[in-house]
């Protein structure tokens, strides 16, 4: 599934709440929601020794995105940009790779403008 159909099948199961509000502290405690989930597979792993359950892993990144996803459709969002930006965004901080250096001494208005755009 491209991500243009997984965006129009995820609408369609989306709620409509009382206010534009409403829908965005949804879609906003939903994702935070999901991320502890997903969270919790790696920390019962870590504290307790339980093995990763990498098909929970998936379901609840997937859960996740569905709430990412609807929050861009409330909005007016365009997700491809919002990807597009944020490579741009990395490109320009780490012009070769990834590095501690480029990760602390970050040029904030740089990375500033290429948000704007």
């Amino acid at each position: 599934m491209n991500l243009k159909e997984y965006i129009e099948k995820a609408k369609r199961t989306c709620p409509t709440l009382s206010t534009r509000q409403s829908d965005n502290i949804h879609m906003s405690l939903g994702i935070v929601t999901e991320a502890g989930e997903f969270a919790d597979i790696f920390k019962k792993n870590l504290a307790y020794g339980k093995p990763i359950d990498w098909v929970n892993a998936k379901e609840e990144l997937g859960d996740a995105m569905w709430y990412i996803v609807n929050f861009c459709s409330i909005n007016g969002f365009d997700l491809e940009e919002i990807l597009g930006t944020n490579i741009a965004k990395l490109e320009a901080r780490y012009p070769e790779k990834f590095t501690e250096d480029k990760a602390n001494n970050r040029d904030l208005n740089k990375e500033r403008k290429i948000l704007e755009i």
